[in-house]
């Protein structure tokens, strides 16, 4: 996909984030500085702040609360991101080294929980009160997402519905918070109807993160590592019982199923014991299950865009909801 297609309208205002971001990872503590260097350099595409400005800018152009929100969500997800490198032991991420594998565990926590500290430290200094509730209850929920994570790890008998709650708690909470904050609105509505109207882009966000992590469970086995900058099966090593796994089990006939669960409890596969285990999920129909799933939650996500006027904008989100289930990293 062409990603311009889905940040062109908020250009301007990504690059504001950008500087806020530079400006809010500096410190005068040397590891902090040189942490934030380093994680600022691995960014992703600013997901969660695209959506949000572009939500923002249904109603008119983005203001300077939802480009400072915007900022805000990023940290927070940067923080997410380096303490669940920690948690997992992952080495890398976007192919280069994660904090935790550069410098160690202890940097990982120390730096994550500055960031979170420094991004309710700035809502509350730019007296952002509806955003901090709302970020306030996200980080809640994807501190309930990453415990489940760890209760459930290596359970091969997870039900579909506890995997959902680990998802919906750790990865569609913040993307579903983030379209609630930039849903506010200008234009002096009733509160009923700004209430309703940021109701539903909570939805909308929480379906679009559904899909984005269904999607990336399914990279996890079958992306190629140059594109996704990690190796395949990294989940699987971690323990994480995702929807194809939980999918082509339930479909496997006994013997196949009984050598899916034996090749699925090793973790460390070689190569070609991974290639049986993808082949079996596949024989399961696992990854068209997982797949079926998360366009669901594309659809849903573009039916509650429905109401919104056509322009860029409107078509932009539509974009997003896209690159959530077509992206192949």
């Amino acid at each position: 996909m062409d990603w311009g297609l889905v940040q062109g309208p908020v250009r301007r205002e990504l690059a504001q984030v950008d500087r806020q971001l530079v400006r809010l990872f500096r410190s005068p503590i040397a590891i902090v500085n040189a942490v934030g260097l380093h994680f600022l350099s691995t960014r992703g595409k600013k997901f969660r702040p695209t959506l949000l400005l572009l939500v923002s800018r249904l109603e008119g152009p983005a203001r300077r609360p939802h480009v400072t929100s915007a900022t805000v969500v990023e940290l927070i997800h940067a923080a997410a991101l380096i303490h669940d490198d920690s948690v997992d032991k992952s080495s890398l991420r976007r192919g280069l080294p994660t904090v935790n594998h550069m410098w160690n565990d202890d940097v990982s926590i120390v730096v994550g929980d500055f960031l979170y500290s420094k991004a309710f430290e700035t809502l509350v200094r730019e007296e952002l009160l509806r955003a901090m509730r709302v970020l306030a209850d996200v980080t809640h929920h994807m501190a309930i997402g990453e415990a489940l994570e760890i209760d459930f790890e290596g359970k091969l008998d997870l039900e579909e519905s506890q995997y959902f709650d680990v998802i919906a708690a750790k990865t569609a909470s913040l993307m579903g918070g983030a379209c609630e904050i930039g849903a506010a609105s200008p234009n002096g509505d009733s509160p009923n109807r700004a209430k309703a109207r940021a109701q539903r882009f909570r939805r909308f966000g929480h379906a679009v993160g559904m899909a984005f992590q269904i999607t990336d469970d399914v990279i996890d086995f079958l992306g190629h590592p140059s594109e996704t900058g990690k190796k395949l099966g990294t989940d699987l090593r971690e323990g994480k019982v995702t929807l194809p796994l939980i999918g082509a089990l339930a479909t496997l006939k006994s013997k196949k199923r009984e050598r899916l669960v034996v090749l699925a409890a090793k973790r460390k596969l070689g190569k070609p014991e991974f290639k049986e285990l993808v082949g079996l999920i596949e024989e399961g129909d696992g990854f068209t299950y997982a797949m079926s799933k998360a366009r669901l939650y594309a659809d849903q996500a573009k039916r509650l865009l429905g109401p919104e006027p056509d322009g860029s904008v409107k078509s932009a989100l539509g974009h997003a909801v896209d690159y959530a289930v077509g992206r192949t990293r």
